[in-house]
Formats: structure tokens, sequence, C-alpha cells
């Protein structure tokens, strides 16, 4: 059988066994990352469109975290995305989430805060330590040697406060209150695309491609990893069969030619020992039987 025949053979048995039916296959940046499919889409992958929605873009740091960047210049290290609930939970790169805040606004993104808890806050530096009560925050990853930075919501927690040495940085509106609370961690949600529908009914979710408006539809989800694990598997095993019985029938024929050859030649040597035992012998004329006394006659012959 021709080599490259087999080696087509061996690719078309792999290739069934490791085909991905998903049309919108999902990615990771990193092994235990979170899963990256639609609405989302990796910035230096290319799907086809119907993968992923207007505004879901992320992208893979050096160290191959799952970064989210929002329209104001925000980075989040992204640890969970839950589809169906349609939620981002995500954290600062630094682990001090209070920087950014002077950036992070929803304006312009399809993420929003998922806590309905906005308030307004006032920003203060203030040369000595201050009590914590209730309605103000110590910000520690902000703070140094000489100035502590303290956070207060509204004008009536700063009433109560004694901000003698304090200095007033800024104000902010609508911070979600998780940013103290929960010192570093971020939830977020998104409205639009309806794409938790179909994870809730245990599918996933694509862009329909007929429709001219951004439009979508469910479709059933592919089979799990482990069972095309087990396909493929079963793929390789089969090939490896194949490969084994080809490899067995080229000993075979190797050695039945060989052994072939060798008993020819066998049977060629004894027949020329045969030949040599039983072929009449040649003489030349002075070796004839009786040449030398026909020889003696003639010279006697010749002296008379």
């Amino acid at each position: 059988m021709d080599l490259s025949v087999v080696a087509l053979f061996m690719l078309v048995l792999v290739g069934h066994g490791a085909r991905l039916d998903d049309p919108c296959p999902e990615s990771r940046c990193a092994k235990d990352g979170p899963a990256i499919r639609f609405p989302f889409k990796l910035k230096d992958n290319k799907p086809p469109d119907h993968c992923s929605y207007p505004g879901f873009e992320l992208s893979c740091t050096d160290k191959r975290e799952t970064l989210l960047e929002l329209p104001t210049s925000v980075k989040l290290y992204v640890d969970k995305i839950e589809y169906a609930s349609q939620l981002i939970i995500a954290r600062d790169p630094d682990e001090c989430l209070p920087r950014q805040l002077r950036n992070f606004s929803s304006y312009g993104s399809v993420f929003e805060s998922a806590y309905m808890g906005l308030s307004d806050y006032s920003f203060f530096n203030c040369t000595s330590r201050k009590g914590d009560g209730y309605g103000n925050w110590y910000l520690d990853c902000l703070s140094g040697p000489g100035y502590n930075i303290y956070a207060y919501t509204s004008d009536n927690s700063i009433s109560y406060t004694d901000l003698t040495n304090c200095t007033k940085l800024y104000n902010l509106s609508s911070v979600p209150s998780e940013t103290f609370e929960m010192k570093n961690t971020l939830h977020l949600n998104w409205s639009k695309p309806h794409s938790g529908l179909c994870e809730q009914q245990g599918k996933f979710c694509r862009r329909k491609n007929s429709s001219a408006r951004i439009e979508i539809e469910c479709y059933d989800k592919p089979k799990s990893k482990e069972g095309k694990t087990k396909k493929i598997e079963a793929a390789v095993a089969a090939v490896g069969s194949v490969f084994l019985l080809l490899v067995i029938f080229a000993a075979y024929r190797v050695y039945s030619i060989d052994k072939a050859a060798r008993e020819n030649q066998k049977r060629i040597e004894t027949f020329l020992a045969d030949y040599k035992s039983f072929k009449p012998t040649r003489y030349m004329n002075a070796n004839l039987p009786g040449r030398p006394l026909l020889h003696a006659l003639e010279v006697i012959s010749e002296a008379e």
C-alpha cells in the first residue's frame, strides 16, 4: 500500500475524531482563567462576526491574565464571567481600585455596576489617622507616611467627622459602594445582548447571520471536552491499530521475500554442487590418456 495513501487515511481519521462541533468555540487566556465566548471575544483573535457582540472585547496580558479595558481607560482583571446572570467579577491589577475611580464611568460602556448602591464621595488627605466610622473609609493603598487618604459619603457623614488637619482633594459621584466595602472587587453586568436567556436554557448564544439588525439566537451546546477527548482517543486508537497492522503486514512481507530469496539461493548452490560432481571431464590434447606413449613412439620413429 502506498505510504501517502496510508498517511492521508490516518489524517482523515484523526481529523474526524478531533473535529470541533462548536461554530463559536470558546477560548481562555489561562487554563484556569474564565471561559471567553459570546458575547465576548479576544482582541487578538478574529472569530466570525456572529461569534461576538460589539463592545465585548477582552485581551490577554503577558502573565495570561484576562484583561477588560473600559472606554474610560480603566483596566481590570477579569476573574469570573457568569454568563447566565450576565455578570463579570473583576479586580484592579494593582490591588488598588480606588486609584482608578476618577476615571471610572459607565458612559460609553456596555457594562455598569451590578450594585444598586451608588453614592457620592468626598476624598480628603489628612496628616493624622482619623477614627473609622459609618460612611467613611480609610484607603490604605492610597496612603503613605505623613498622609492618610479618606473617602466620606455625603455631607452628613462629613459633618460628624473631625476633619482637622485634613485637606479636601476632590468629589466623585455615583461611585459603587463595593469599591470600598470589598476593597478590590468590582461586579459589572451587561443588559444587552440578552445572552443569559440562552445560558439559562442550557444553550449557547450567537448572532443571527441573516439578520440586518444585531439579533441573537440560541444553539445547542457542543459535546463536552471530555467527550471530544474520548472521541480523539478512539480515533487515535483506530489509527494506531491500522498502523500496527500495516507494520505487521510489511514485516511479514519482508520476511517472506527474504525467506524465498534464501531458499532460492540454497537451491542454486545445491544444483551447482551436483552439476560439478557429475559433469564430464574435459582434457587438453596433451593430457589425454596414452598421449605420452604415442609421443615417445613418434620420437623413436624419427630417430631411425
